[in-house]
């Protein structure tokens, strides 16, 4: 394994990027075209937590897929989040990109992995890419920042109630900021489009942090616009359940939530081939 540790500076200040290259034998099927998953942590834009970074790194890395931590811009390291956080989301994508033949990464299959608010900016990468913003911002539509997957966990997807209001607090600066124009426009359901990757989402039943009606509402607008979309709805486990077993959770050996398959399932929505075909 290779472990590289940068920076991506999009405007708003240097922000920690963390590489896990797993090596690659001889033999395997996959030496020079592997699927990437880009990381970002959730909470709630107030910082990134740790518990959704390096762990869920190491899980991917193991099954042998190439895997990057961004911290991106909080209230806790940066005077404003919004633009610079999602600036630093399309800038991981475009770097991942430019540098995907030297990791032996398939270009074409790189995928954004969000949880909590962290997964509102990786739905915001897939879905405002190619669109003009609020606020005089406008971000290039280049095919180069689109992701060709998205993982969302547990997200935040709706800026109207039932919402996790403080996500947008933080996101924008204060409840002021909050106008129906913006929530329509971050309510990212609004903005699917045929253009949008395939994705792959799942929560729980069990959420009290994050309501799961924004999840199911993105899932219905994917359909709605003929995206593959594959979701998963778990019984038990409550919001920020990470790995959902004993590396994350309070948790003994061999006891892990029922949402703890998603991995599994992740993994194998990041090595279909069929699901990757680039934006023509």
């Amino acid at each position: 394994m290779q472990y590289i540790d940068s920076l991506i500076d999009a405007g708003g200040g240097p922000r920690r990027f963390r590489s896990y290259l797993p090596d690659a034998t001889e033999r395997s099927y996959y030496r020079g075209k592997r699927p990437a998953v880009i990381i970002l942590p959730g909470g709630g834009y107030g910082f990134t937590f740790e518990g959704e970074a390096e762990p869920i790194a190491l899980a991917f890395l193991a099954a042998g897929i190439p895997a990057f931590v961004l911290d991106y811009s909080t209230t806790s390291n940066a005077e404003r989040v919004y633009p610079y956080a999602l600036l630093e989301a399309f800038e991981a994508v475009r770097s991942v990109r430019l540098q995907a033949e030297n990791h032996g990464i398939d270009p074409d299959n790189i995928a954004i992995l969000g949880f909590s608010a962290g997964g509102h900016l990786a739905a915001s990468v897939g879905t405002l890419w190619n669109k003009p913003l609020t606020g005089g911002f406008s971000p290039r539509p280049d095919r180069s920042c689109r992701p060709d997957k998205m993982i969302l966990c547990y997200p935040v997807i709706r800026a109207f109630p039932p919402c996790h209001e403080g996500s947008f607090v933080n996101l924008f600066g204060g409840e002021d900021a909050l106008t129906d124009e913006v929530r329509e426009t971050f309510s990212l359901q609004n903005q699917v489009d045929e253009f949008t990757p395939p994705s792959f989402l799942w929560t729980t039943s069990e959420d009290t942090g994050v309501p799961i009606q924004g999840a199911l509402e993105f899932a219905h607008a994917l359909a709605d616009h003929g995206v593959h979309t594959e979701m998963h709805l778990y019984p038990h486990g409550g919001h920020g359940s990470c790995l959902g077993n004993h590396v994350t959770e309070a948790l003994p050996f061999r006891e892990p939530m029922t949402s703890s398959g998603w991995v599994r399932d992740a993994v194998r929505f990041l090595f279909d081939e069929n699901l990757s075909e680039p934006v023509k």
